[in-house]
């Protein structure tokens, strides 16, 4: 019976054993998961209040930014509407002038309907005459404060100024009210004469509902400052005085766009602060830690009980758990070291049916595997070998070479040696850049020497069929490159694309580099590519039926020499030209081999 228990407990999965013979110790990792889990959560909680006053601030900002660009606009627009209520009409001296009264007071209460941030609007024209957006703004204490700030603003250009945030007396409806004040000078646009200043109010009021509003933590401190430490705008806050607590005052003073932790007035506060320099003000938010966090201190003091528990159950479980699970684990383990000295053939026997029983399974099948892998990688390198035979092997072109003969001695006969010796030299050069000293791997600026002779001698050929450019980086020109890579395209596009228009084509050669790759782009207006012909290119020998090197050779060298995420990329409509895509990886310069011509 005992060797039928064992049997059967041999057989079970591991998780089953655990429950059977460990079952105390599986609590100590949820303790330990719970107590990370609370670490982490605190974190967590902290980061997303952070974060949560950064997205709220940038909202807050744009909302306020909202508001200021609206006085703004509402003081340029009447900038251009009391120029026509005023401008040309002089006040009359024979006291109350009711039609110039009524063409100011109606333009400014028409900019308050048309921009309601506006809570007050007062004008003081040149004679010292107050008109307001309510009778009640016209009283001789707002005539003296503005007229005090008139001589600042009449030496301006007539530029917006903003005042600071502060109490004004009788510039709003409802006295005793903290107003944020933009100031204008009006100009009379036809003779530059100044025709008065213009004060927009805008009440505290309104930002610290903005506040309000977008406070989405209810602990949490929502206040602006202005560069001096003052609360300019808050719903707790005793306004237009320095912050209360003198660490905070600090703290701020010293940020501009921040965010910590920080022991203020005894107590620890999530403080954060990000600036708006439109007025040089600071957005602040501050937030009781413990407020934060009040739930989790509990959860702590109970897993610290459970945690106890479990560790001493965990002792007593760990001695049968281990003759269990170890012995199979330490058999795993040796055959792994084997495998790892070089031995491919070695095999775990394992003969329970649970987890190291799938161990060992997944063990032998790495082992088959990594060896069949080794002979892929061996009959790759066969495969690239013959690539390379294949590419060598096309490098020599006798047709080329007798078109380019005959084009010589053709230009020859016509008298023009000029052209002549240019062919030759092209086709000296192309054949020196191919064939010179056998190597596989140059750089991008000796593969394009071989394309510009190669296009040289092609131009002398096909003059009316094409003209071409090549616009490279010059920083890519030192990155190495497979050898007849970019030439192949530029064969492909003259005979299959530009050959087969029936006017004029341009070719393109374009290189550049991107965020994660080197890019090489041959482009051409020529006949296209069908969509059902596309898609076969890169798949199938179709590409070589021209006897040329083949976009499917050049793509498949590619693949193999720098990986499966390079190649080619072809793009094409028929009857509008096509673009192949190189995409090399960035390999330092001082890799590839050095560039000297052979003789």
């Amino acid at each position: 019976m005992l060797r039928t228990l064992n049997s059967w407990v041999r057989d079970r999965r591991i998780r089953t054993k655990i429950m059977l013979v460990y079952l105390p110790l599986l609590v100590l990792p949820f303790i330990v998961l719970g107590y990370t889990a609370n670490a982490t959560y605190s974190k967590i909680i902290v980061e997303k209040t952070a974060n949560s006053f950064a997205d709220n601030s940038a909202l807050i900002i744009n909302r306020l930014s909202g508001m200021l660009g609206n006085l703004d606009s509402c003081a340029n627009m009447l900038s251009l509407n009391l120029n026509r209520a005023v401008a040309g009409k002089p006040a009359s001296d024979e006291g109350f002038d009711l039609p110039r009264y009524t063409a100011i007071t109606t333009q400014l209460s028409l900019a308050r309907l048309v921009f309601p941030d506006v809570d007050s609007a007062i004008f003081v024209d040149a004679g010292g005459r107050t008109y307001g957006s309510h009778p009640r703004l016209e009283t001789q204490s707002a005539s003296e404060e503005a007229l005090l700030l008139y001589g600042d603003l009449d030496r301006t250009n007539g530029i917006n100024v903003w005042l600071p945030m502060r109490e004004r007396k009788g510039w709003a409806v409802d006295p005793d009210v903290p107003l944020l004040t933009v100031g204008k000078k009006i100009v009379d646009i036809n003779t530059g004469t100044t025709l008065g200043v213009l004060f927009l109010n805008m009440e505290e009021s309104r930002i610290s509902a903005v506040l309000s509003a977008m406070n989405a933590e209810p602990s949490a401190s929502y206040f602006i400052a202005d560069a001096g430490g003052s609360v300019v705008s808050s719903a707790r806050e005793p306004l237009l005085r320095p912050i209360a607590d003198v660490g905070l005052r600090e703290w701020v003073n010293a940020h501009v766009t921040a965010s910590g932790v920080e022991r203020i007035g005894g107590e620890r506060m999530l403080l954060a602060i990000r600036g708006f320099p439109q007025l040089g003000w600071k957005l602040v938010s501050a937030t009781p830690l413990q407020s934060l966090t009040t739930d989790l201190d509990r959860i702590r003091q109970t897993l610290w009980i459970i945690a106890g528990i479990c560790c001493f159950f965990a002792v007593l479980g760990a001695l049968q758990l281990s003759k269990r699970i170890a012995n199979p684990i330490v058999r795993l383990a040796r055959s792994m070291k084997s495998f790892q000295e070089g031995d491919l053939d070695t095999r775990l026997n394992v003969e329970s049916r649970d987890e190291m029983g799938l161990f060992a399974t997944g063990f032998n099948e790495m082992t088959r595997r990594v060896k069949a892998l080794l002979d892929n990688v061996q009959t790759e390198q066969r495969k690239k070998r013959e690539y390379e035979l294949a590419l060598f092997q096309a490098q020599i072109k006798p047709h080329f070479l007798y078109n380019t003969l005959d084009v010589v001695y053709a230009l020859t006969e016509m008298g023009r040696a000029k052209e002549a010796q240019r062919a030759t030299k092209a086709l000296a050069d192309f054949y020196r850049g191919t064939l010179g000293r056998g190597r596989e791997m140059i750089t991008i600026g000796e593969e394009l020497k071989i394309s510009r002779d190669y296009l040289a001698i092609q131009h002398i050929r096909y003059a009316d069929v094409f003209s071409f450019e090549i616009d490279v980086d010059p920083d890519i020109a030192g990155y190495p490159i497979l050898k007849l890579t970019v030439q192949p395209l530029i064969e492909n596009a003259i005979y299959h694309g530009l050959k087969l228009k029936p006017s004029k084509g341009m070719l393109r050669v374009l290189g550049f580099k991107e965020t994660d790759c080197i890019v090489l782009q041959v482009i051409d207006n020529g006949a296209g590519i069908s969509a059902e012909r596309l898609p076969t290119l890169l798949r199938s020998a179709e590409a070589d039926t021209d006897g040329s090197y083949g976009l499917r050779n050049v793509n498949e060298r590619i693949r193999l020499s720098f990986g499966e995420a390079y190649g080619l990329q072809i793009d094409s409509s028929e009857g509008v030209g096509t673009t192949v895509t190189i995409r090399l990886p960035f390999i330092l310069p001082d890799h590839a081999e050095g560039a000297t011509d052979h003789d």
